[in-house]
């Protein structure tokens, strides 16, 4: 197959190289936990008290669902970037492109779901009457209401193993954080099959066939999902107009990109505020665009030196752990809040004791997610050559 997409372009810096946008991804993960934890574990803002610090507390603990837009965002840029890289060789194959999306998603997600059953099974085994494990509304779907055991079930499990969890059966028992996972494959799908079906040189029957597949992928996720694909590919386009990009960048005086580095970081923590104060369309748009604008801007890495370099480090490196922090933290955030605020009327009003509270349980989670990754993430190259090699295998064999 050839594309007949631009040439030149490189892929994407692959994200275990790139130290500003993995410290993104980082941060926002650890967003996403601090929001779950204080939701759980804390009244609700009406009886908070309308201080100016707690108000501001719980403004940037209320982050965690206008993060995840800036997941999407940088992993348009990378997976999409990949795809388009391949295009542009005109070696894009769906083997090697589904080999290394499923290994990478499913070497997390397969243990997670596990993870997940035994911690609900013994939270509704010895926590079962306390207002998390009975589905409370109070805590504002953050765990499932109510029918917790009935989201427990293999079926349920293997529609979120095939990411179809919101588009055919619900989230598997307490691990909502798991929808944007059906929502990020149906884009590694979408992506690729409209690129086929439009830009590729390919026979005229295979470019049909995308384009019926992607039309049924489509109606099989619904608007719900696709209203997110706009965001996705923000992400997408910094990457096809990647080499440009940093050709501009290159350009630019050192005081002027840093300037624009940080007044682009300040309009998307003001896009994110004004995301958790309000998730309508029009701020989820606004925080997209300001988070791909950032994007643009950090196509060349940050150089930063001393403190703020090895802070930045730090990130980055955590960065790796962050697919499995996000994937596991909240069925062991859902155990420790009925441990310790066994009724909704029993959360936590804010004081300094339980912030620094909330921040320590954070930290426990941060580090749950580090263990969790060493145990799977890290293998992620031993699935896919697995999955390669099985492949080849059916390969040979259809050719025999």
């Amino acid at each position: 197959m050839t594309a007949t997409l631009p040439a030149r372009a490189e892929a994407p810096t692959r994200p275990g190289t790139h130290r500003a946008l993995n410290a993104l991804r980082a941060a926002a993960a650890m967003l996403v936990v601090v929001y779950h934890l204080r939701t759980l574990l804390f009244v609700d803002p009406a009886e908070a008290g309308d201080g100016a610090l707690t108000t501001v507390l719980y403004a940037v603990t209320g982050l965690g669902p206008a993060a995840v837009l800036v997941f999407f965002v940088l992993s348009g840029y990378w997976v999409g970037g990949s795809v388009i890289a391949a295009f542009r060789r005109g070696r894009f194959r769906w083997a090697s492109y589904a080999t290394a999306r499923l290994s990478r998603l499913w070497i997390v997600l397969g243990p997670a779901l596990v993870l997940t059953g035994i911690l609900d099974h013994l939270g509704l085994a010895l926590l079962g009457n306390t207002s998390i494990y009975l589905g409370d509304p109070a805590y504002h779907h953050t765990v499932p209401v109510a029918d917790l055991a009935g989201r427990l079930d293999p079926l349920t499990a293997l529609g979120n193993l095939g990411f179809l969890q919101t588009i055919v059966v619900p989230t598997y028992g307490t691990n909502a954080s798991l929808w944007s996972l059906a929502y990020e494959a149906a884009f590694y799908a979408i992506f690729p099959l409209a690129l086929y079906a439009w830009k590729s040189r390919g026979p005229v029957g295979v470019r049909i066939l995308n384009a019926v597949l992607l039309i049924a992928v489509c109606a099989l996720v619904g608007p719900k999902v696709l209203m997110y694909l706009p965001v996705w590919l923000m992400g997408a386009g910094v990457a096809l107009y990647r080499d440009r990009i940093a050709a501009v960048l290159a350009r630019l005086r050192p005081r002027t990109l840093t300037l624009a580095r940080a007044g682009a970081a300040l309009v998307v923590a003001a896009a994110l505020w004004a995301t958790q104060a309000s998730y309508s369309s029009r701020n989820v748009l606004l925080l997209a665009a300001a988070t791909t604008v950032l994007l643009a801007l950090l196509v060349q890495d940050l150089r930063w030196g001393g403190l703020p370099g090895r802070v930045l480090d730090a990130l980055s490196a955590y960065a790796e752990s962050s697919y499995s922090l996000y994937a596991v933290h909240l069925p062991i955030a859902a155990l420790i809040a009925a441990l310790l605020a066994p009724h909704a009327a029993q959360r936590w009003v804010p004081s300094p004791a339980h912030w620094l509270a909330l921040l320590a349980l954070s930290a426990v989670l941060v580090g749950a997610g580090w263990l969790f990754a060493w145990c799977t993430e890290r293998h992620t190259g031993h699935l896919r050559a697995m999955f390669d090699s099985a492949f080849r295998a059916v390969g040979r064999s259809a050719r025999d």
